[in-house]
């Protein structure tokens, strides 16, 4: 014959399975959150690069990294260096894209441009840039809710239409800018990736 169980026994039960529960939960929590900053970690870089890096650490780092060009953005401000890497993995996001420059301000990295041409047909209308563009701009929707600035531009003498988006993540701006077919016939998508400027 069974004896009923001893109060103390009940009670130490009880505690034993709202504790359980309790870790259960905190573990769930615990898991949510790295989730939730995984998904919308922020952007310090570029692959290996990090904002800031010298020429020469970079170098190091990539060395197959050459200078290519000086570009001027302003008659105050000196010539930002461009850079190209030789054995460049074109791939971001799942996009290929023909080039991946590297700028460097005076002796900082600071931002990286990645472009990618094609052209209509010939059996389709839609375009490799065209849906290359919505490819990213719904995987960065996705990793960092909607862009801080979106707008739609149409050149009314060739009809081309440019999308641009642009998301603000902790210290950087990634933009994205489709750039329609016109007299060409070829239309393009570029990526930018940057430190954001201090002000």
């Amino acid at each position: 014959m069974m004896c009923p169980p001893k109060p103390d026994g009940i009670r130490a039960s009880i505690i034993g399975s709202l504790a359980m529960i309790g870790i259960v939960l905190l573990l769930e929590t615990v898991g949510l959150a790295q989730r939730t900053v995984q998904k919308g970690g922020g952007v310090e870089g570029f692959r290996e690069l990090r904002w800031g890096t010298s020429i020469e650490q970079s170098s190091k780092i990539y060395q197959d990294l050459h200078f290519e060009k000086y570009v001027i953005s302003g008659s105050k401000e000196e010539p930002r260096k461009v850079y190209v890497r030789t054995v460049e993995h074109g791939e971001i996001e799942d996009v290929t894209f023909d080039s991946i420059e590297y700028w460097f301000k005076g002796d900082h990295f600071y931002k990286i441009s990645a472009v990618l041409h094609s052209r209509i047909g010939p059996r389709t209308l839609d375009t490799q840039a065209e849906n290359a563009f919505d490819k990213i701009n719904g995987r960065l929707r996705t990793r960092y809710g909607d862009p801080s600035d979106h707008k739609v531009d149409y050149v009314t003498e060739y009809i081309v239409v440019v999308r641009k988006a642009t998301w603000i993540v902790d210290h950087s701006a990634v933009s994205i800018k489709y750039e329609g077919v016109g007299r060409s016939n070829e239309d393009s998508l570029t990526l930018t990736m940057q430190e954001k400027p201090t002000r």
